[in-house]
C-alpha cells in the first residue's frame, strides 16, 4: 500500500514541479534544436516525430521547419501552450500536434519514425513502465 501511495505522490509532484518552472518564468529554454538532434535528423527522410519532454518546442520547431509531422509531449501544460505557439509564430501550426501525457502513466499512440528524448528529463522516478520500452515499441522501422 505504501508503495502505491508514493507512486501517485511522485507523478503528482513531477508534474507540479514542471508546471511551476514554466509558469515562474518567461521563458526557461532557448528555442533552438539540440545540435545533436539536428545533425542525426538531417539526414533522414521526414516522416512522424515524437518529442518527448519538449517543453518549449525547439527541437519540436526544428523538425517540422524539417518537413517532419511532430507529436510534441510534455507533462506541464505551459511548456506545451509555448510549443504551440512558437509552432504558430513559424506558420508550423499544421505540421505540429501538442499532447499533455504523464509518461509514467500514459504515452501517446501511433507509429514514429523518429523518437526524441533530447530533453527529457525529470528529479522524480518513472514509477511504472519503462518509457524506454514504450518509445521503442512505437518506434517504426523505416526500410
Amino acid at each position: 500500500m505504501d508503495e502505491c501511495i508514493r507512486e501517485i505522490h511522485a507523478a503528482n509532484d513531477a508534474a507540479g514541479f514542471w508546471e511551476q518552472l514554466y509558469r515562474g518564468k518567461g521563458s526557461v529554454w532557448k528555442d533552438t534544436a539540440n545540435p545533436l538532434l539536428a545533425e542525426t535528423a538531417r539526414h533522414l527522410t521526414p516522416g512522424h516525430a515524437l518529442d518527448l519532454g519538449c517543453g518549449e518546442g525547439g527541437d519540436t520547431r526544428w523538425l517540422a521547419t524539417h518537413e517532419w509531422h511532430v507529436t510534441a509531449v510534455d507533462i506541464a501544460p505551459t511548456a506545451l501552450q509555448r510549443t504551440s505557439r512558437l509552432a504558430a509564430r513559424n506558420g508550423l501550426e499544421n505540421s505540429v500536434r501538442t499532447e499533455q501525457h504523464d509518461l509514467a502513466e500514459t504515452f501517446p499512440s501511433g507509429a514514429f519514425d523518429l523518437i526524441s528524448a533530447q530533453y527529457l528529463q525529470t528529479p522524480y522516478a518513472f514509477p511504472r513502465a519503462s518509457v524506454l520500452r514504450r518509445a521503442a515499441h512505437a518506434l517504426r522501422t523505416r526500410l
